[in-house]
């Protein structure tokens, strides 16, 4: 059986006027170090973004590998929501500046 049944094509979904052929990014997370609880993976995968400019970009978790070490043994600095939404920002800004 197929592994996907029910697949019908991503970019008609999107927009009827989104580019063909079009390029697309794909990455997988962690994204932190496994020293550290900081995003510098991340901010690097940005900036190949930024300087390759996929029409899409996909990222999958885990941002921060719940068997890392500091979280594990409950050293972050900030409350996990915190740190998730510096991900975020971390993506956020570092996206805004395609303009």
């Amino acid at each position: 059986p197929p592994l996907f049944p029910h697949h019908s094509p991503l970019f008609p979904i999107i927009s009827p006027s989104f580019p063909a052929p079009c390029s697309v990014l794909v990455a997988c997370g962690p994204f932190t170090p496994s020293d550290s609880a900081a995003f510098e993976p991340l901010r690097d995968l940005l900036d190949v973004v930024a300087r390759d400019r996929p029409d899409l970009c996909i990222l999958f978790g885990p941002f921060l590998d719940a068997k890392h070490e500091q979280v594990e043994g409950c050293q972050l600095l900030s409350p996990f929501p915190d740190v998730l939404r510096l991900c975020l920002r971390t993506i956020i800004e570092g996206t805004r500046r395609w303009g």
